[in-house]
């Protein structure tokens, strides 16, 4: 996949593309639908450890990617947005930052879980939705709150080097 991002990369640099933002790959393991996905958990288990973990691998060879793209392209300035550090940052502070919850979603299908198995229902007016909705990190079981999405833009925007490799956006623009 590295090796795919890389052509591509390579090819907007080809037209005239010199900024450019690459974001990795989150934690996906702690969105809400694979915490429901535990059995043992009636309304959301942990983290899954074998999807991060493989989320974390390919954002090793992303950085690396980033870094080799910088040093070999004249006059581009790539720059990595550590997603997965932003959102486990958030996690493990979620208070600091206003939510009361990270680990279920605002809207449920079922009361006070995901729906389990194969099918995996949307939102609708049907279903239950809580009271404060940006109080919650995620909207449904898999998408963000417009809260997170504002904390997240200001993470990119004005970061520091733990979210943000080379640069932030700011930084960027004036770049």
């Amino acid at each position: 996949m590295i090796s795919i991002f890389r052509l591509q990369l390579t090819r907007l640099y080809e037209m005239d593309a010199r900024k450019i933002v690459v974001a990795n790959v989150g934690p996906v393991g702690c969105i809400p639908f694979k915490r429901a996905s535990n059995y043992q958990y009636p309304t959301g288990g942990p983290c899954k450890d074998s999807i991060n973990n493989a989320a974390v691998l390919f954002d090793t060879k992303l950085k690396i990617l980033i870094i080799e793209l910088n040093s070999n392209l004249v006059e581009s300035k790539f720059v990595y947005a550590d997603v997965y550090n932003m959102f486990s940052h958030l996690f493990g502070n979620c208070k600091s930052y206003g939510f009361e919850n990270y680990k279920t979603s605002c809207c449920q299908v079922l009361p006070g879980q995901l729906l389990r198995g194969l099918l995996v229902l949307p939102c609708t007016p049907a279903s239950i939705f809580c009271r404060k909705r940006s109080k919650y990190v995620f909207w449904d079981w898999a998408h963000l709150t417009d809260a997170t999405n504002v904390v997240i833009a200001k993470m990119f925007l004005d970061g520091n080097s733990t979210d943000m490799y080379r640069m932030n956006i700011r930084q960027l623009y004036y770049a």
